[in-house]
């Protein structure tokens, strides 16, 4: 019960971390029904916690600030639709494998306690599903973006400066202009000796 119950407080959290960063109203709509969902089953581990005087104990205070830290730096630069549906959906993935495995392991255990365990399982799976759409809609939106910027003529990226490369054989070319600028000076300097003379 005590692994339901913080599989259930950590979902709780994911939400609380990502909700004021979604600009999206009906994204935030589904996460904040989604929310709701895992209040009222957080509740039913309350209740069956008194039943049989299970001392729930919530996620400790690292463990949320590793959460926090996480997410914020996930978002950071990219607060898209898809970012934090994506955000949720491994969330969720993670919780169903921890349930899972704890239900695997308690296959003996109280039918309340694992029939609740399978309610949590299938909320898990039904918002990965809901959720989906979020990361398909953005995908075809930055596709069509792109195909826009194609027929516009435009790159997605910056044309990169032009950077004129010296090349291997500078030196002697240099050496050789040089030694044609002083044959030309000489010549024009013996024509004009000639002119003299014959004057």
């Amino acid at each position: 019960l005590i692994a339901i119950y913080q599989n259930l407080q950590t979902a709780k959290q994911s939400i609380n971390n990502v909700i004021d960063k979604i600009k999206d109203s009906k994204l935030k709509k589904e996460l904040k029904h989604e929310f709701k969902d895992y209040d009222e089953l957080s509740e039913s581990c309350e209740d069956l916690a008194r039943v049989y005087e299970i001392n729930l104990v919530d996620n400790n205070f690292f463990k949320k600030a590793k959460m926090w830290f996480s997410v914020n730096m996930a978002t950071m630069l990219d607060k898209s639709n898809r970012k934090i549906s994506s955000i949720t959906i491994v969330g969720s993935t993670m919780g169903i494998i921890d349930l899972m495995s704890v239900l695997s392991d308690c296959k003996r255990g109280k039918p309340e306690l694992l029939t609740l365990g399978r309610r949590v399982l299938d909320l898990e799976e039904r918002n990965i599903e809901k959720l989906k759409p979020y990361i398909l809609v953005d995908s075809k939106a930055n596709n069509q973006e792109k195909e826009a910027k194609v027929e516009l003529g435009e790159n997605d990226t910056e044309s990169a400066p032009y950077v004129e490369i010296p090349s291997k054989n500078n030196d002697s070319e240099k050496e050789n202009n040089l030694h044609k600028q002083n044959s030309n000076q000489q010549k024009h300097a013996f024509k004009n000796k000639s002119k003299a003379k014959k004057s």
